[in-house]
């Protein structure tokens, strides 16, 4: 359902307020508010991360090691993927002393809904148990832990669970365990996706900041 155009349009110009924008723009960012007109959406990232440019999602996916598909190789697994909307993460520079150091990072993917209707999915859950399965096979030991009831965020149900899985990276000299949020939505046509990362081994935690991040997000 949403928050609505006349909510939504109210609360980006709150958002952007004083920022001196194209109008006609579908993307802006305001310190930590993240507004995507054309996509209906708008949410806080945690205060001290960064947004990733467009232009280093390339160099993101050249450095994970991810696995392969039946008879795809990590080229076409990529492609097929898509890049995010919208990434943003806590070690966000590019500094010597965090080489190797996992950063927390929220990844947003939008999809629009006749891009999947040849998967032949009938209902929303049955396309999510396909995405996990699919997830199995990119990321090493990858496994649901805990799954929550059915939650309303922006006046949308948004589904979450709690999984885990062994970050490969060439910077990193082991898999590294790592600990995953899921929130998916299907509202106006799209399927949205959020997935935040975090590593307990290497202390990374970012349980609130997640938190506070996950009720931020308004859907038009």
């Amino acid at each position: 359902m949403g928050i609505g155009r006349r909510e939504f349009l109210r609360l980006t110009g709150l958002a952007l307020a004083g920022l001196a924008i194209d109008p006609l723009k579908a993307v802006a960012i305001n310190d930590n508010i993240y507004v995507n007109k054309k996509l209906g959406i708008l949410f806080e990232k945690p205060s001290d991360w960064g947004f990733v440019a467009v232009k280093d999602f390339g160099k993101i996916k050249s450095e994970q090691v991810i696995g392969v598909g039946l008879d795809e190789t990590a080229e076409e697994i990529w492609e097929e993927l898509g890049d995010p909307i919208c990434i943003t993460t806590k070690y966000f520079q590019d500094k010597p002393e965090y080489k190797g150091v996992f950063s927390p990072t929220i990844t947003l993917n939008i999809t629009p809904k006749q891009e999947l209707e040849y998967l032949g999915h009938e209902t929303f859950e049955e396309l999510m148990e396909m995405s996990e399965y699919g997830v199995s096979h990119l990321l090493k030991d990858f496994k649901v832990i805990k799954r929550y009831d059915p939650l309303l965020i922006s006046n949308c149900k948004f589904y979450e669970y709690d999984a885990e899985y062994l970050f490969e990276h060439i910077e990193i000299n082991k898999p590294l365990k790592v600990e995953l949020k899921v929130l998916k939505a299907e509202h106006n046509g799209f399927y949205y996706d959020f997935n935040c990362h975090q590593s307990k081994t290497q202390n990374q935690i970012a349980d609130v900041e997640f938190e506070k991040f996950k009720w931020s997000i308004k859907l038009i």
